[in-house]
């Protein structure tokens, strides 16, 4: 979602506001917070310098990509609000997330998908190997080749179609087993809110060195074309796309507004 319906327009939003910036120990950047989430305040030189340590170390981690959905959701699912606040770095997924910030008073790096091909330029020029993982029908292997044939790299895609909402359970394992025999350096995740969040958590756990990044649909500015689902919305979905969408505009709308208090 790349926008939200009044965000800049109502006076009682568009007011100065103190900023919400937090120095914790442990954490790369300052971060700022809306809602529940907690978003990094590095630039995108800095964001792929601290991915580089990560990996150049062995320590891993998790990089996740909070928008719209997952700043409403966190707010009642505690989780996936869990699993962002843990992760290594938590970057604004989407322009949405970026004005939100301003409106709160703490200004963010607008990174937006052009990031995710500055960290397949990184790989390229550290010679990492990587793992794309989608629950999307096709797209880890597109991805993959992509991958190998525009940035010359050793990559591999594992479909995930059957990973359940929660990221875990016996064929999960499976999955990272056959993830871990490639020995990767970097693992792009793209799935659905909040299975791919739940899913990195627990795919860094269990593959401890790998720097596990929950890219979402930015996984697509990989590709030299947009990528098409195989699988089509029903007719009832389409019609009630935009209802779910307006939902959720108000209620990202109302974090904002607590936000600030």
């Amino acid at each position: 979602m790349n926008g939200v319906v009044g965000l800049e327009t109502p006076g009682s939003l568009a007011l100065p506001a103190p900023r919400r910036v937090e120095r914790e120990p442990g954490w790369a950047f300052p971060r700022m917070r809306i809602g529940q989430v907690p978003l990094d305040m590095g630039s995108l030189d800095e964001v792929l310098a601290c991915i580089e340590r990560l990996v150049a170390t062995g320590r891993g981690g998790r990089v996740l990509t909070p928008g719209v959905e997952q700043v409403v959701r966190a707010e009642r699912e505690a989780p996936l609000r869990e699993a962002l606040a843990t992760a290594e770095l938590s970057l604004a997924g989407g322009t949405a997330l970026v004005r939100a910030a301003r409106v709160l008073g703490s200004p963010l790096p607008e990174l937006g998908a052009r990031w995710v091909p500055a960290l397949a330029g990184l790989a390229r020029a550290r010679a990492w190997r990587v793992l794309v993982v989608a629950d999307q029908p096709g797209l880890a292997e597109w991805t993959a080749c992509a991958l190998r044939d525009r940035y010359e790299l050793l990559a591999v895609g594992v479909a995930a179609t059957g990973v359940p909402e929660d990221g875990q359970g016996p064929g999960v394992e499976r999955l990272i087993d056959r993830v871990a025999l490639t020995r990767p350096d970097l693992v792009l995740v793209s799935m659905a809110t909040p299975k791919q969040e739940l899913f990195c958590q627990y795919a860094a756990e269990l593959l401890q060195t790998a720097v596990v990044v929950g890219t979402g649909r930015a996984l697509e500015s990989l590709l030299d074309r947009p990528w098409v689902p195989r699988r089509r919305r029903s007719l009832l979905a389409s019609v009630m796309a935009p209802v779910r969408w307006l939902r959720r505009s108000l209620a990202f709308l109302r974090v904002i507004a607590a936000s600030r208090r």
